[in-house]
Parts: C-alpha cells; structure tokens; sequence
C-alpha cells in the first residue's frame, strides 16, 4: 500500500496570495508552495480522500487515474470543493464504460455537499453514508479494505466533521492507517490509537489563545499522541498563522493567533514559527525528542510517496 500527499496546506494554501507576512514572504522567495491538503491511496483500492479546489492540478501532477472512493472529512469548502474535477473520468470514456464513484460523508456533510454538488449524484457520483464507528459497507471496502469513520470536534459549524482510519488486510500482516483532518479535540480518544501511521493536522505550532479556526496545534497534538502511539506520525494542513514577534504588517490582521503560553522547549524557550519545510522539519524532530515521543515524525511535503 502507497501513500500519496496530493497536498499538505491548509485552506488557503502556501503562500497566501499577497499575505505580507513573513512566511509567504519568504515561501515566496524560494519559490515553495503547498496546495489543499488531500491524500491519495494507492492498494487494494485506490482512495481520494478530500477532493479539495486544487485537486485538478494535483490530479495533472501526478497522472492519476480514476479513484475507486472518495472519502469527505467534513464540509469545509478546502474538503471538498474539488468534486466537479472528478467530471474528467467520465467525460473520456463511452457512457456505457461508465460508472459512478462511490462518495462517502457523513449526513451532515451531504447536506451541504448536496446543496453545491447535487446535480452530480447518480451520473458522476454515487452518495453513501459515512457513519462514526462503522465500517463503511460497498465495493471497494470490505474484507480486504476496511475503513472506518472517527467522531472528531472542528468546532459548531463543521458538524459533520469525521477523521478516517483504513486497514488493508491484502498483506501478510494487517496494516493501519489514520487520517484525523481538521479537528481540535477527538470524540472517540480511542479511534486513532495504535496505527502503524497516522496523517495529522498541524495547522500552527503554538495553541491560540482564542483558536477561532478550531484547527489542531503541534502543541494541543502532542498528548494525543503520546496517547494514541502511532508507529509513524505525518504533518499536514500547514498554515502561517502563528503570531510572529517583529511581523507587525501580518500580526494585525486576525488571521494571526498569539499564543497565550506558548511550547516551550525543557530550556523554557519558546519554540520558533518555522518558515519552509527544513524548518519544519527540524522543528518537529526537535519537539518530538524533547517532549518523549519516540516515533518518526514527518512533514509531509506535496507529492511525497509513503510506502506502509
């Protein structure tokens, strides 16, 4: 089974379109970019999970073919405005080679999705429900694929909101994988533990004091975590809205979030807003290591193949 991170962004990408602040500046400069976050499955099926708006160019990127699902965390324009892109498959091949593609979301998120996407259901797309704590059911899950829906908490407005944990039973041994999407806290703490690899959001490194995104922080990550002990950890939905001292032009506007105590290091010392992937890679590393967590932890970049 392959792994493929389409994108690791967070909802407007990296860099912001004319964001002054000094993390686009300086993603900018070097010319590194990260697009939606979506994940591609490649095994006894081939999953998308979160057809995004750039999912078209990611598609292109890549060469992919026709998924056998799609899975839709929740209803966040970032998760699934990239539906109509999916009109590609059909429109080359016969109608009658045609068949439509498995959706999956919970309730919630259809009635959203349906209002934007409804003339989609029956010729491109076929609607099934994603129930928290069941298996999905219908061709490509079942005994070899098995996929599971996780309650999770992304504030009052996504209500639908579910992370998603596969199984692919193919192999010699069972192998598991976690996606948490955007979240702030977990409903079912359970749902995620002991995975041989977990996909987790990381949309700042210190917690807000007011996180009005209700996205996850490095920092509020940590003990679940330490909780779940994943076998490998990746970090996605990256963003540039930690506050940054001495970035003033940026920090006025309210998409910055000051943290009100920030992580620190065993020192006691805050630890730096990496600006580019290096960056960020060293800094995980670095908070892994300090803070006791001794799987691998990976900033995923786009287009990065992660063989399980």
């Amino acid at each position: 089974m392959q792994l493929l991170f389409l994108g690791t962004g967070g909802a407007w990408g990296l860099p912001e379109h004319q964001c002054p602040c000094a993390t686009c500046a300086h993603l900018r400069a070097i010319g590194e970019q990260r697009t939606r976050t979506s994940l591609w499955l490649q095994g006894p099926a081939r999953v998308l999970i979160d057809p995004g708006p750039d999912l078209r160019a990611q598609l292109m990127r890549e060469d992919l073919p026709r998924p056998d699902a799609v899975l839709i965390t929740h209803e966040h324009g970032d998760h699934y405005l990239g539906l109509d892109d999916l009109l590609c498959y059909r429109r080359n091949l016969p109608p009658e080679d045609w068949q439509p593609i498995p959706v999956y979301a919970s309730q919630e998120t259809w009635q959203q999705v349906e209002v934007r996407f409804g003339y989609l259901l029956g010729s491109l797309l076929e609607k099934r429900l994603a129930v928290p704590g069941r298996e999905l059911s219908g061709e490509p899950f079942g005994p070899t694929l098995a996929c599971r829906p996780v309650k999770t908490d992304h504030g009052p407005i996504p209500k639908g909101s579910v992370g998603y944990v596969l199984t692919d039973r193919s192999g010699l041994r069972p192998i598991s994988l976690g996606c948490t999407s955007d979240l702030m806290r977990v409903s079912e703490t359970e749902g995620f533990a002991g995975l041989d690899l977990l996909v987790c959001q990381s949309h700042f490194v210190h917690e807000p004091a007011i996180n009005r995104a209700n996205h996850l922080s490095l920092q509020r990550a940590l003990p679940l975590l330490a909780q779940w002990q994943p076998g490998r950890v990746y970090l996605v939905h990256l963003s540039c809205q930690d506050f940054i001292p001495g970035d003033d032009e940026a920090n006025r506007m309210l998409k910055k979030y000051e943290p009100s105590e920030p992580l620190r290091d065993p020192a006691g010392r805050p630890y730096p807003i990496p600006r580019d992937q290096a960056a960020w890679q060293a800094l995980a590393e670095r908070v892994f290591g300090d803070h006791g967590l001794n799987m691998p932890v990976t900033v995923a970049a786009d287009g990065l193949r992660v063989e399980l």
